[in-house]
């Protein structure tokens, strides 16, 4: 005959204690009982009901540190700083486990092994589910890849929801709640967040928020599978795939979901933003440095609408490379100062390559400054011409390990001034910037890559002075690019400068 286990209840009192007691100001800390308690509520000993009261109150306190932890991320780029990284870590780590002990609850309550009301069922998914959004953009944020088991879990956590909701939703209800956070997780997966800086994706996040309700998801496959559409499989870890970049399998239980609707969403109110109708929603404010709301936006919409294919395979590779990261810097080398070149430049091995980027990583040594949009300059022996590059993804998984996927912009590049026309005053600061040449594949004309928010009318001055003075009116054509830290614009020389 078996002998239960007498209730802990020494451990699940000190977890209340702590549950119920004010935040510790330092969020280090914080996520460092955060951890700790969550492991004593995982003791043998803690009864069913006891786990279930418990992890219940861990939702309030893991979202409150999620919110200090993306405002601080906001003003970081990657490398993380020792601390962060730690941190980050350990709370990417913790909200996967509570979302995995919703799961539990759900697992246990479909078992009449507690007794569950079916509200409590699905208010339990949804919060799951939103705290598996959190560790999704946190795990972004600060360069890591999310944690395998958390689409498996999502979808568990979706299933057991479904299995007792009723097929009419009521709005606000939390069976539809449910279908609210896991359209949420769909949506940002769908925006590729491995390609924005960490305020940028945060500013996704809050507006994703607003309106993935619009999101179609269905079980029917598609009479076309082109387009906006995405499938997933609920039964393994994979992470939603566009049907344009990877075909679902023929057969088998899958889930497909449409973007197009928030991507209609999206061009409405860039819309309104062009027309001067849209208020202060696509303003740059301070909470987001660095972010462009309406060109990001107009990112967000292209991606909604129509996932990018790959165009080029890629091909491995294993040899080093010099870099040299961030415009400034680049400007500076270009520039042939004397005795700069060495500290401008780092070394780098690449990983991969093909005609249209490259993969890049470097193990130690990098300093902070590095997002989603930055400049990089690549060579691969000291007498080649510098490659231009935008960064389109980072990856950290190590402290002070750094891997960067890279699109060529450019095959060289002049270093410049230009100041662009403000109004009556027809002032302007002049700033670096480079000028790149035609790039058929991409361009039909000229290019200048300058800092973001740079572009501020149809005119500009050019100024070089590389081998001779050399100025000039340049007239932009077309803004192709905007990040949180560059943009690039094609231009011609004025013929008849003002």
């Amino acid at each position: 005959m078996s002998v239960e286990t007498p209730p802990n209840t020494d451990v699940t009192s000190a977890v209340i204690d702590w549950l119920t007691s004010p935040a510790f100001p330092d969020p280090h800390l914080e996520v460092q009982a955060l951890v700790r308690h969550l492991e004593s509520l995982h003791q043998p000993g803690v009864t069913k009901a006891q786990f279930h009261r418990c992890i219940e109150l861990f939702y309030s306190r893991a979202l409150q540190l999620c919110n200090e932890f993306r405002q601080e991320l906001r003003r970081m780029q990657l490398p993380l700083e020792g601390e962060w990284h730690d941190s980050t870590g350990l709370l990417t780590n913790a909200l996967l486990r509570i979302a995995q002990g919703f799961e539990r609850v759900l697992a246990e309550a479909s078992k009449n092994a507690i007794r569950t009301q079916r509200r409590l069922n699905e208010t339990a998914s949804a919060r799951a589910l939103r705290l598996l959004s959190e560790q999704y953009i946190v795990s972004f944020q600060s360069g890591r890849e999310p944690e395998i088991k958390l689409w498996k879990t999502a979808q568990s956590l979706f299933h057991l929801s479904r299995s007792e909701a009723s097929e009419s939703l009521a709005a606000g209800s939390p069976a539809e709640t449910t279908l609210h956070n896991y359209k949420r997780l769909l949506s940002l997966a769908a925006l590729d967040p491995r390609s924005m800086s960490p305020a940028e994706l945060d500013w996704a996040a809050e507006y994703v928020a607003r309106i993935c309700g619009q999101m179609i998801l269905q079980e029917e496959r598609p009479l076309q599978l082109d387009g906006a559409w995405h499938w997933i499989n609920p039964s393994d870890s994979g992470e939603p795939q566009a049907c344009v970049r990877q075909q679902p399998p023929a057969s088998g239980p899958l889930l497909f979901f449409t973007t197009q609707p928030l991507a209609r969403r999206a061009a409405e109110l860039l819309a309104r933003h062009e027309g001067g109708r849209s208020g202060p929603e696509l303003e740059p404010a301070e909470a987001f440095p660095g972010v462009q709301p309406a060109s990001l936006l107009s990112g967000m919409r292209q991606r909604w609408h129509a996932p990018p294919k790959r165009e080029h395979p890629r091909r491995k590779q294993n040899y080093g490379i010099e870099a040299c990261v961030g415009l400034t810097r680049i400007w500076r080398l270009l520039r042939n100062r004397a005795g700069e070149a060495e500290e401008l430049v780092s070394h780098w091995d690449v990983r991969n390559e093909s005609p249209g980027g490259y993969a890049i990583m470097h193990v130690k040594g990098v300093g902070s400054g590095l997002s989603a949009g930055t400049a990089v300059a690549l060579r691969r022996a000291p007498n080649d011409p510098w490659c231009v590059c935008v960064v389109r993804w980072l990856r950290s998984e190590g402290e002070g390990q750094i891997e960067m996927g890279l699109q060529i912009v450019s095959h060289g590049a002049v270093p410049v001034q230009i100041g662009f026309r403000n109004g009556a005053e027809r002032k302007a600061p002049m700033v670096d910037a480079l000028v790149l040449p035609v790039l058929p594949a991409l361009r039909q004309h000229q290019a200048v890559l300058a800092p973001s928010g740079t572009y501020t009318s149809r005119r500009f001055a050019l100024v070089s002075d590389v081998d001779r003075l050399y100025v000039a009116q340049g007239r932009l054509l077309s803004l192709d690019m905007q990040t949180a830290n560059v943009e690039l614009f094609q231009f011609e020389i004025d013929p008849y400068p003002l």
